[in-house]
């Protein structure tokens, strides 16, 4: 009995604190995943619009992204194909989550910083035009 008294304190803050790193571990692989998704569409599409990439970004962003009605997420084209003759110049896409939202702990917590955002940046090809 004296040993879990012991070790359940230790080992409930352990697991309260893995349970908000996996949260905020999902969240960065899900802005990988639709910023990964968002470039590629605006390579194989270069006469898209930066309005239109972002809708469809939009579109195939995870639930766990969309939340706060998509408020959190904010998306950069930073180098759009510069027309449809544009095979193999690069296209740029940044995206940043405000984490906030997702952060229950108090932060930092017993020491313990967590990041309240996560970026990502993603280059394709543009795949308009001949070569």
């Amino acid at each position: 009995m004296a040993e879990f008294a012991i070790i359940a304190p230790v080992a409930l803050i352990l697991l309260v604190v893995g349970i908000q790193f996996a949260i905020i571990g999902q969240c960065a692989v899900a802005l990988t995943q639709v910023n990964y998704v968002g470039a590629r569409y605006a390579s194989v599409h270069p006469t898209y619009t930066e309005s239109q990439v972002q809708t469809y970004m939009d579109s195939v962003a995870s639930p766990t992204l969309l939340s706060n009605n998509g408020g959190d997420l904010s998306i950069t084209i930073w180098t759009p194909c510069p027309s449809t003759d544009s095979f193999g110049s690069p296209v740029t896409i940044g995206l940043q989550y405000n984490l906030s939202s997702k952060i229950f702990l108090p932060n930092p917590f017993l020491g313990i910083g967590f990041p309240t955002t996560v970026q990502s940046t993603q280059t394709a090809f543009c795949e308009g035009g001949a070569p």
